[in-house]
């Protein structure tokens, strides 16, 4: 057995104490099969076999369309990069381990967080990675189900997914808190769902900012000028008080033809990345992921603050989720700026500017290596919200964040606020501190990436070029492009 460093990058480093409870605002279930196995209704069985469907091996949309759904068949040979990050693991990890495939079936389970399905093992997790709290949120079903056609269909899945994260939160209820998945094929059944899940005591909806069926949430006002299909959405969250969370994801490359017939057209921003990096000629394949969450949370947020729209709603609190934070202030900015530019041409009547009804009804949230936003922590200290975003292949614990923002200068009663504080007050949910002090290394099994030999691979790949002869040698070159 091997011991690994848990410094966020490999090597060792002195154990951490904190002094506040963490409250991880993002981080996310796999999608277990349960959802269809035991909480879909079985009157309702046969229209979610027809709407969003999954089994061991992959999921099924619309009765038609083969989708990823999060089974680790859907990943084979390679581990599941959405039950990876946890406990421990870093980027240097994660990357070694992709340059050590194909894993057995024994390495892939061990890789695998249990913490994605049983909240048991979660709770142990948490405690690892200095997590008091948690808001959980769902996975592959944030990229496909908003695509589902049949909005019956939706109702009942959306129904059976809240109702299996209810119970999934039961095992600890002052610890685990559930988002709740909204069928937004239909607002009066979202606004409905809104108000079942309020009533049974979850604190946020999620959203995907996207025009995956021709109805982008944003619609407020109908053609004639009345309410929109969305402003009853709207009006149900001010009157639940459950906070409205924006949620991105990668945009699916399919996305044309998942939005039902016609002619092909972008439902997501993120689109235009993989668009674009495909006719460029370079060889490496650009991902939606480079800019995809960033793209649909600024899309979003850009007219909702020049528009006047979160005067229209005073009570509504919004969480920018899954998208990073550090681009928020210069757009801000540049919202203000075209805010006072073209007050002339606005319709709705606003009392603001865009960054002061921001800072007053809305929070985003950062990961542990945003270190642009730690080194501006007074602009975010009252608004920024941390999300470990386990446990997908880029999560990362709490104790990362606090090296990184003790690294910077940040004050602890800064670091309260963003790493629990603000996401509390959001939640309205009562502080608890389950665990204070960071653990000592695990015991890794001897072929687990770690110790002189990870920090030395680590340190080549850094540099591809420089360390390009010891890298062949090493029959290692493959991982430059990586």
């Amino acid at each position: 057995m091997s011991s690994n460093g848990h410094d966020g990058e490999g090597g060792g480093a002195t154990r951490l104490r904190k002094r506040f409870p963490v409250f991880d605002c993002d981080a996310h279930v796999n999608d277990p099969i349960e959802i269809w196995t035991k909480y879909v209704d079985p009157a309702d069985r046969e229209l979610v076999r027809q709407t969003y469907w999954r089994d061991d091996r992959h999921a099924i949309l619309n009765g038609r369309t083969t989708v990823l759904g999060g089974a680790n068949a859907d990943f084979a040979p390679l581990y599941n990069p959405i039950c990876l990050a946890g406990p421990q693991m870093n980027k240097h990890i994660i990357r070694r381990l992709m340059f050590m495939l194909p894993l057995s079936e024994e390495q892939r389970d061990y890789v695998e967080h249990k913490g994605a399905k049983d909240p048991t093992a979660r709770l142990r997790e948490m405690d690892l990675m200095g997590i008091d709290q948690v808001m959980v949120i769902p996975t592959m079903m944030v990229m496909h189900f908003p695509f589902a056609e049949n909005e019956f269909g939706a109702r009942a899945f959306a129904r059976a997914y809240n109702d299996w994260a209810a119970d999934y939160c039961k095992a600890a209820p002052e610890r685990l808190y559930a988002a709740a998945w909204l069928p937004l094929q239909s607002t009066r059944f979202t606004v409905d769902e809104i108000h079942r899940t309020a009533e049974r005591g979850f604190r946020m909806g999620l959203v995907r900012p996207i025009d995956a069926l021709g109805r982008y949430p944003n619609q407020i006002f109908g053609m004639a000028g009345g309410p929109g299909p969305f402003d009853a959405v709207f009006r149900a969250f001010e009157e639940t008080g459950m906070v409205l969370g924006i949620h991105t994801f990668p945009a699916p490359e399919e996305g044309s033809a998942l939005a039902g017939g016609g002619q092909p057209r972008a439902v997501s921003p993120g689109q235009l990345i993989t668009r674009s990096g495909e006719h460029t000629g370079i060889p490496q394949r650009v991902d939606s992921q480079t800019m995809s969450f960033i793209f649909e949370a600024m899309a979003w947020l850009a007219p909702v603050l020049l528009s006047g729209f979160l005067d229209r709603y005073p009570k509504l609190k919004v969480a920018i989720l899954e998208s990073n934070s550090t681009w928020l202030p210069a757009t801000l900015d540049r919202c203000d700026r075209l805010f006072k530019l073209y007050a002339n041409e606005r319709r709705l009547p606003s009392r603001r500017l865009p960054s002061e009804a921001f800072y007053e009804q809305c929070f985003i949230a950062f990961e542990s290596d945003e270190t642009p936003t730690f080194r501006q922590w007074q602009s975010f200290e009252n608004i920024a919200i941390w999300s470990s975003d386990a446990y997908h292949h880029d999560g990362a614990d709490s104790w990362s964040a606090m090296r990184e923002m003790n690294r910077i200068g940040v004050p602890e009663e800064a670091q309260a606020k963003l790493l629990g504080g603000n996401a509390r007050r959001l939640y309205r949910i009562e502080p608890r501190t389950f665990v204070d002090e960071e653990p000592a290394p695990i015991a890794r099994p001897a072929w687990f990436p770690g110790g002189p030999e990870l920090d030395a691979w680590a340190e080549e790949q850094s540099d591809p070029r420089k360390n390009r002869l010891r890298m062949a040698a090493r029959g290692g070159m493959a991982g430059s492009a990586y």
